[in-house]
């Protein structure tokens, strides 16, 4: 066998080394050159391939290294490749299953974009494993191997791909503690970052000293890991990507050294060679920033892996506007596969609008009457990693047929619901309100020697008859994805007999980016944009930045990047950073398109959701409406701002209108069912929410409005037996903390469910401790424990008045302070916060926020006993459509200090017009 061998420099390995003691390379990856498996280890994985014969098959080693070997296997379940790390036996036995298991798990809950997830994990006879995908791609440090100096916007867009995946992973108090070139996948062009957790489980095992092994590589280990000091946090994986930045553009770590003790000595003792020594192109930010990364003392470096990347996104401007870097210097990327059609642009350079009908047993449409279709998911026959690119190709072609006048085309929401589909298509049809279907499949089918080969087959249904009445192949080279959507849209319009104009066939062949891999980080960004949860759209807006990097023109990118971080903003802790940001992306928007109807949504959301500007927004919803009537995000923007500016039935029409366009959208359907049921329209309210409870029966947004309609009507059991009715599947502390924190019905939970929700940390609340205790403040003070209801309110009140510091001028965020000086027995400060918030987003300019700040302004006068003053603002609430009711305020036990009071109940009379 051959002598293990450092794969840097060549230099032959002792036995069992863990690094090479000519130039301190950690021990390599590569099987071939390590020393052989002993007995031991080999009939242990020979019992773990026994004993996950029924889940998984493993098939070969592609990867060994000191502490682990790692098996290229098919998950039989998913049929899917995973790569399975198996530990040593030495290190299996030093760190112990319940200490590996559970610092695995704890890793296995960070969901991020540029975090290689953990699918399972276990341990079999002694030896502990774990799962994650696998990823065809290369390391980093294979990457390096081979190019030695990365471009240089490769290596920061990679760099602030790994600090945004740490900044993630810090905030929930996970240090990874090991970063290094062999941990930093590059897929696609992208990093990935593995093996979360297993040098914190090292770090915390008493043993494992023994083995001799430090926690880290010397090339990327923090001095204050490298002198063995215990207070080692997040700044440490800061150095370490300091020092990746430092390799990736110098091509050597910042120190090196005959051994790993010559490494650590330096790293403690000396600066490193300023990068501008090695490589004069590089912009003098790049020394600086990384230099401030590599400080010696942690305090010196940058504090957040947030800052970090935010540091490398400006010097990634520099190096795109040109800023020093010479006219030559290299911007290339590593090889991908290009997708496209080039026969699209050819069929629209012609004009073509006939369509090729092969046969049309249902006749054509005449022109001038309005086509309604649904365009159903395309099916893939291609690899199954390839399918969010049908989903994009379907998505596309769809909008260009949307964005026709003939047109009337069921939104994507609806349409996606009948993915892999056993029904009809008269059954579709009904159920959508169409007269068309268009489906098609797409295969891909890459080449080793070129860019292989794309095949597009759409087809036309007429839903009365059931039968195809247009089908066309398309067949080309894969290197024009964004090309077939114009194709297909125009075959559709002259398969239906719909002539197009100039200005039709000019937005036929548009395309929104030109950039591939931009397209694709957008395409992964709006399949999250559908929730509001704060998680979701942090992740969304990572990848519309990722886009907008990969191509600072793609307007749609920037536009949807706005868009959902105002959602961030206002549906999380509002910050200035997120604030500006959404600004940044709204104003960029503007600049590449003004006219467009997606850059005038974008700014009607910041403007309501981060600058409480009412009249802003209605403005720019007017301009987005006219140019994008049929766009379903548009019209729910402009109902919602009616609805704030008082015109109910202007908000209702054009609910209804997006919900004609997307039948089966749950997102849409709640947002009607809100209205109805603020309307008082309850039977209609309820049978709504019946049907979207059918689509979706875990949807915690439904299961709340449909629990606030039967409080509406003073129906406290109806509303407790619509959060019972949850299905059984539904996550329970997920369910208890909705409903506690948005709209505040912490006291229609019963008593197991209140003890589950006492129970819960601020990890439920996606660590915003100040709403976790405002919840806790309110739960408590109910069940009657003024003492712990104070004592959370004190938390509460330091927690949010920070939040307050950074947004001085968010209405929620004084109101939110103030309620809790009124649980604190604080009354000036609470009432004079309280007044603020209202005076920020007063009813009478703002009837949707406005009407619920006014809800807790008179809370915190209950709290503080300004009670007169709590019912003239109670007066003005309850003649308006808002989901406090004389009904509900009857049962809500807030209200409870008025019950007998005569003008209470006088205005409660009043009040009653359902």
């Amino acid at each position: 066998m051959t002598a293990p061998a450092c794969t840097n420099c060549r230099t032959p390995l002792p036995e069992g080394a863990l690094f090479c003691l000519h130039c301190g390379t950690a021990t390599p990856t590569d099987g071939r050159v390590l020393p052989p498996t002993g007995a031991t280890e080999v009939l242990g994985i020979s019992r773990l391939r026994t004993a996950l014969s029924a889940t998984y098959r493993l098939d070969r080693v592609i990867g060994e290294g000191g502490m682990a070997i790692v098996y290229l296997a098919e998950d039989l379940k998913h049929h899917r490749k995973v790569a399975i790390k198996v530990m040593r036996a030495e290190m299996s036995e030093s760190l112990g299953a319940d200490r590996f298991l559970r610092e695995v798990e704890i890793a296995a809950q960070l969901t991020h974009p540029h975090i290689l997830p953990v699918f399972d994990s276990g341990a079999v006879g002694g030896v502990l494993y774990y799962v994650m995908p696998f990823v065809e791609g290369e390391s980093l440090q294979d990457r390096i191997r081979r190019e030695e100096q990365l471009p240089v916007g490769d290596a920061l867009q990679i760099a602030r791909e790994v600090s945004e995946a740490l900044a993630y992973a810090h905030e929930r108090g996970i240090v990874h503690r090991d970063i290094k070139p062999a941990n930093v996948m590059i897929s696609r062009g992208h990093a990935l970052v593995a093996d979360f957790g297993i040098a914190r489980a090292i770090d915390a095992s008493t043993a494992i000293t023994r083995t001799g092994l430090a926690v880290g590589t010397p090339q990327y280990m923090s001095p204050e890991q490298a002198s063995g000091s215990s207070a080692v946090d997040g700044r440490a994986d800061i150095y370490a990507i300091g020092c990746l930045l430092y390799e990736m553009l110098v091509g050597e770590p910042p120190f090196t050294g005959p051994n790993a003790q010559a490494i650590m000595s330096r790293s403690l003792t000396e600066a490193p060679r300023p990068l501008s020594a090695s490589r004069a192109s590089l912009p003098p930010v790049l020394d600086a920033a990384v230099g401030k990364a590599l400080a010696k003392n942690p305090a010196d470096r940058w504090q957040t892996a947030q800052q970090f990347s935010e540091v490398l996104a400006r010097a990634a401007d520099d190096v795109r506007h040109g800023v020093a870097v010479p006219a030559g210097a290299a911007t290339s990327r590593s090889p991908r596969m290009v997708w496209g059609l080039v026969a699209a642009a050819a069929v629209l350079a012609l004009g073509l609008v006939y369509g090729l009908v092969l046969r049309h047993p249902g006749g054509s449409v005449a022109t001038g009457k309005v086509v309604r279709l649904a365009v159903l998911p395309f099916e893939n026959r291609g690899a199954a990693d390839q399918a969010y690119i049908v989903d994009g190709i379907t998505d596309q072609v769809r909008g260009k047929l949307m964005n026709l006048g003939q047109f009337q085309v069921t939104a994507q929401t609806s349409s996606d619901q009948y993915r892999g589909t056993t029904k009809t298509p008269q059954q579709i049809g009904g159920e959508l309100g169409v007269d068309y279907l268009l489906t098609s499949t797409v295969t891909m089918v890459p080449s080793g020697s070129g860019p292989g080969r794309l095949q597009v087959v759409p087809e036309l249904i007429n839903v009365k008859t059931g039968a195809g009445i247009w089908q066309q192949t398309f067949d080309a080279d894969m290197n024009d994805v964004l090309g077939v959507q114009a194709g297909i849209a125009a075959q559709v319009a002259g398969a239906l007999g719909v002539a197009l104009g100039a200005h039709d066939e000019q937005q036929l062949a548009a395309k929104p980016t030109a950039n591939i891999p931009a397209w694709e980080m957008f395409l992964k960004g709006k399949a999250l944009s559908g929730s509001n949860d704060p998680g979701s759209l942090a992740q969304a807006a990572g990848f519309y930045e990722q886009a907008v990097a990969l191509d600072s023109t793609f307007t749609e990118a920037w536009a949807m990047l706005s868009s959902t971080l105002s959602n961030l903003y206002y549906n999380g802790t509002p910050t200035p950073a997120i604030a500006n940001r959404a600004k940044v992306a709204a104003n960029r928007a503007r600049a590449l398109d003004p006219d467009g109807s997606l850059t005038h949504n974008a700014l009607s959301r910041y403007s309501y959701l981060v600058a409480n500007d009412v009249d802003g927004a209605e403005t720019e919803a007017k301009e987005a409406l006219q140019r994008g009537s049929s766009d379903v995000s548009i019209l729910r923007q402009a109902a919602g701002l009616e609805e704030s500016l008082g015109r109910w039935d202007d908000a209702l029409a054009h609910l209804q209108q997006a919900r004609r366009l997307d039948p089966r959208s749950v997102v849409v359907g709640a947002t009607l069912q809100v209205l109805l049921a603020d309307l008082r329209r309850y039977p209609e309210a309820l049978a709504l929410g019946n049907e979207l409870l059918a689509l979706d029966p875990g949807n915690l947004q439904v299961i709340e409005d449909q629990t606030l309609v039967h409080l509406q009507q003073g129906d406290l059991a109806g509303a407790r037996a619509a959060v019972a009715n949850a299905p059984p599947t539904l996550a329970q502390p997920a369910l208890v903390e909705y409903l506690a924190n948005y709209q505040d019905l912490y006291w229609v939970l019963d008593e197991p469910q209140q003890q589950l929700l006492l129970r819960l940390t601020p990890s439920a609340y996606f660590d915003d401790r100040g709403v976790w205790a405002d919840v806790m403040m309110q739960t408590w003070w109910l069940r009657g424990d003024t003492t712990k209801a104070r004592a959370y309110a004190d938390t509460a009140y330091v927690e949010l008045e920070k939040q307050l510091k950074a947004a001085p001028e968010d209405p929620q965020r004084n109101l939110f302070v103030g309620l809790s000086l009124a649980y604190l027995g604080r009354k000036a400060e609470a009432i004079r916060l309280g007044e603020r918030g209202d005076t920020l987003a007063p009813l009478s300019h703002d009837k949707v926020n406005g009407a619920y700040g006014q809800h807790i302004l008179i809370r915190i006068y209950l709290l503080t006993g300004e009670t007169d003053k709590a019912l003239d603002r109670l007066a003005d609430l309850l003649k308006m459509p808002y989901w406090l009711t004389p009904q509900y305020v009857r049962i809500d036990p807030t209200f409870a200090s008025l019950k007998g009071n005569p003008r209470f109940e006088a205005i409660l009379k009043a009040s009653d017009w359902h």
